[in-house]
């Protein structure tokens, strides 16, 4: 364990110092080891007060009122505080302790959470166990926002057998309302929630992800929606998303480093072509057409990163001119001309 210890940072400051969470943490004795840049921002607590200092002797010292850490450790089981800072400063903090398989606790986990203004109410519940020499990840959140309760389910098991140093690695999931971040998937095996609206108890949101195929249902003002993203490898930055509408193909687009890239279809519900457009490093260039449900062109439009460019035309269903214009830069030359003349 102490080899552990010792080489903390090389193991988890590149997974921990992206995230947006404080995250502090402190071995089974309560001796504080790691924290990330958030936590500082968040706390206003330098590192160097911190690390190496044990927790019961931060409390003695004012630092905070109470330690998470000091309570998880002694009852062996996740505990939520509202914790005051010496400098006066009331956070949230949640402390949960992660045991080995021989029900040893490994180290303990802070999470202040930054949570908006509006955010009235938070309560959290996760549950770590070691399944087939795995972790897997149970949590359940509460969160009340600006009047909106909603709750939270999630599952996810890890891909890798655990041992000394990927422990570590759950820790990129913790705190998390979602996986939306891509890299986390290479951790991934498999993993589910869901989002109810509590007053309710109605399904707002559904997420699964398995074998590099991630998906999203949802339904809004009684029309399904549904979201598919399938990777093409185990980078987790490149593949197609589909997005359904009512269990029918709306749109199809290439992804490429989290941006679209390629064309993009989208499709009427009888799965006749509605439109066109081609996408690079996340912006639109060149030809977009949207097409009526008979097949014929219905406007033809020139893009140049995400600005109209050129000639914009718009057609009736007989293929006939209805009206032609011409952009440069986002901006109609037209009345561009019109102003000229006018000064």
């Amino acid at each position: 364990m102490k080899g552990v210890i010792k080489n903390i940072d090389e193991l988890f400051k590149l997974i921990v110092e992206s995230s947006y969470d404080g995250i502090y943490v402190t071995d089974g004795n309560a001796n504080t080891i790691f924290l990330n840049q958030s936590y500082e921002n968040i706390t206003g607590i330098n590192k160097k007060d911190l690390i190496g200092k044990n927790m019961k002797t931060l409390v003695k010292n004012g630092i905070f009122n109470e330690s998470s850490s000091l309570v998880a450790i002694k009852e062996r089981k996740k505990v939520t505080i509202n914790q005051k800072l010496k400098s006066g400063k009331n956070i949230l903090v949640t402390g949960t302790p992660v045991f080995d398989e021989n029900n040893n606790i490994i180290f303990i986990e802070k999470l202040p959470e930054n949570i908006s203004q509006k955010t009235t109410y938070f309560e959290s519940k996760q549950v770590y166990q070691v399944k087939n020499g795995k972790i897997l990840v149970n949590t359940d959140y509460v969160l009340d926002s600006d009047g909106e309760k909603t709750r939270i389910i999630s599952e996810t098991l890890l891909n890798k057998n655990i041992n000394g140093k990927n422990i570590f690695e759950i820790i990129d999931l913790m705190g998390d309302l979602s996986i939306s971040s891509e890299k986390t998937f290479a951790k991934i095996e498999n993993y589910k929630s869901k989002i109810y609206d509590i007053n309710n108890g109605n399904l707002l949101f559904s997420t699964t992800y398995k074998n590099r195929k991630l998906e999203a249902e949802s339904q809004v003002d009684k029309t399904f929606v549904k979201m598919t993203y399938n990777f093409d490898d185990n980078n987790f930055n490149k593949g197609t998303v589909n997005l359904y509408i009512d269990n029918n193909l709306f749109a199809t687009v290439r992804i490429i480093n989290s941006l679209q890239d390629g064309e993009m279809k989208m499709f009427y519900p009888n799965g006749k072509v509605m439109g066109t457009s081609t996408f690079k490093n996340g912006k639109l260039n060149g030809i977009s057409k949207v097409f009526y449900e008979n097949g014929k062109i219905m406007t033809k439009m020139n893009f140049k990163d995400d600005e109209l460019e050129g000639e914009a035309i718009l057609y009736d269903e007989d293929g006939k001119i209805i009206t032609k214009q011409f952009y440069k830069n986002g901006e109609e030359m037209i009345k561009q001309w019109e102003e000229k003349i006018l000064f």
